[in-house]
């Protein structure tokens, strides 16, 4: 039996023997050189094969005729195996990329982009939802809410727009609405992707409105770092907030996709009541496949880590009994993990729009040691619950205070010209202590646009343990 590594979406690393054997690639020096492109790729789908059949959540439901030696592409024999309703397991061809991703450190040039399109339209825009701090991006100007039409001086369209954004030089041609059409206007950026690092915190303030102090971050990923150096980040803006007194909180996630189990956990831990923290509450708790339900349960007991998630003491900032979420159908993962995982423990108000609705975990998987591939697989594993059993919250976890968050006329972090934000003070301090706010503009209908890079963070990661 072989051992392949686990990174654990939402769960503690661990190594598990297949029952299966693998195949191993073919030896040239065994005279077999005939087609060893077609072997390599029936190598990928048996360990494919075997994988599934063992971790999948929905194991049960694998078509079992289906098989690996006369698959050409791996990736679309993934699909096959998948749940008609699995729309959250996927594979990826970079193993090593995807793992500098979890550790937030990634060649970027540090803009988030929103992918848009008019009706009956090919032409494509991008409009900026953020920028990382002294990132490429920053220094050369780009700022939230800025469009851009051309990047390099192509135009951006259906066929093109993502193969654009990914270029390591990009000069990008801004662009204006003018209310009925977007053109481009004469200024261009130029910036050069580097290896920067993406701490997630990348705004807060303390704003002092009608005898209140509101702490107000924008979180746009759960990472920790390889060295934990995001934890200690954002634990210094926790303690900045907590010296000064806040008497609420406002976190801002509508553009945070998920990531760090590490970073979920210390943010709720961070948040929750001080005696849930210290009495190390159930946070979530996870369900698997019959086979590592048991497995669990047999060697590691009821209290498992991978079965019974808990709050953390080493963590705990406040003594709130409310906090304010802001989201959009962007807000995922591990944002819900931890928004729903605080339900019953505290008053938790969403602002803004419906959550995305990822209520599984997957693990990143690579290849049996020594890896002969840079395929990862990220299938779904488990699925999880909070203290009184919520899950399966297909729609999204449900906004209580419905804002649409028009990306399309975007202020600064931190503005009460933001219509989502505005509505998240108004409902803390009431309409009569808010200041005034500039008039609405007209929204802009538009289709947003797949942005497969950003699907592709909707999780929780730890990193592999080996045993």
């Amino acid at each position: 039996m072989k051992k392949f590594i686990f990174l654990i979406v939402l769960i503690f690393g661990i190594i598990i023997c297949l029952p299966n054997c693998r195949k191993d690639l073919p030896n040239p020096d065994d005279g077999d050189t005939t087609d060893i492109i077609s072997e390599a790729t029936k190598y990928v789908n048996n360990w494919i094969w075997d994988v599934m059949n063992e971790v999948y959540l929905w194991d049960t439901i694998i078509p079992q005729n289906l098989d690996p030696d006369t698959e050409k592409d791996p990736e679309n024999f993934f699909e096959k195996l998948l749940y008609s309703k699995d729309r959250f397991s996927w594979i990826y061809d970079d193993y090593e990329g995807l793992m500098d991703q979890y550790y937030g450190v990634a060649k970027s040039t540090g803009y988030s982009p929103a992918f848009g399109r008019f009706s009956n339209s090919d032409g494509v825009f991008i409009i900026v939802e953020y920028v990382y701090p002294a990132s490429p991006a920053d220094v050369a100007g780009l700022k939230r809410g800025d469009i851009i039409l051309e990047i390099n001086g192509v135009s951006l369209n259906m066929g093109n727009y993502m193969n654009l954004y990914n270029s390591q030089s990009q000069t990008v041609t801004l662009g204006y609405y003018n209310g009925t059409s977007i053109g481009p206007t004469s200024t261009k950026i130029s910036m050069i992707a580097e290896e920067i690092a993406l701490d997630p915190s990348i705004y807060y303030e303390i704003k002092e409105i009608g005898g209140h102090k509101i702490g107000y971050l924008v979180y746009v990923e759960f990472t920790s770092g390889k060295d934990r150096e995001y934890l200690y980040s954002l634990g210094e803006i926790f303690d900045t907030f907590s010296v000064a007194g806040i008497t609420d909180l406002i976190v801002d996630f509508r553009y945070n996709p998920g990531g760090d189990v590490d970073a979920a956990g210390f943010f709720a831990s961070a948040i929750a009541p001080p005696s849930v923290v210290q009495d190390h509450n159930i946070l979530v708790s996870f369900q698997y496949n019959d086979l590592y339900n048991k497995w669990f349960l047999d060697k590691e007991g009821s209290d498992s880590p991978n079965l019974v998630y808990r709050f953390s003491d080493t963590a705990n900032y406040f003594n709130l009994s409310k906090v304010y979420f802001l989201t959009t159908g962007g807000t995922a993962s591990a944002c819900e993990f931890a928004i729903s995982g605080l339900y019953p423990y505290m008053d938790v108000v969403l602002v803004g729009e419906n959550t995305y609705g990822k209520y599984c975990g997957a693990w990143i998987i690579s290849d049996f040691e020594p890896r002969q591939h840079n395929w990862a697989l990220v299938p779904v594993v488990m699925k999880y619950a909070n203290k009184d059993g919520f899950t399966d919250f297909d729609e999204g976890l449900i906004a209580d205070i419905q804002v649409e968050d028009d990306i399309f006329n975007a202020f600064p972090f931190g503005s009460l010209n933001d219509s989502v934000l505005y509505k998240a003070v108004e409902a803390i301090v009431g309409a009569a202590q808010m200041p005034a706010k500039k008039a609405s503009i007209k929204h802009v209908p538009y289709e947003r646009l797949d942005n497969k890079l950003k699907d592709r963070r909707r999780n929780l990661f730890l990193p592999p343990v080996i045993k």
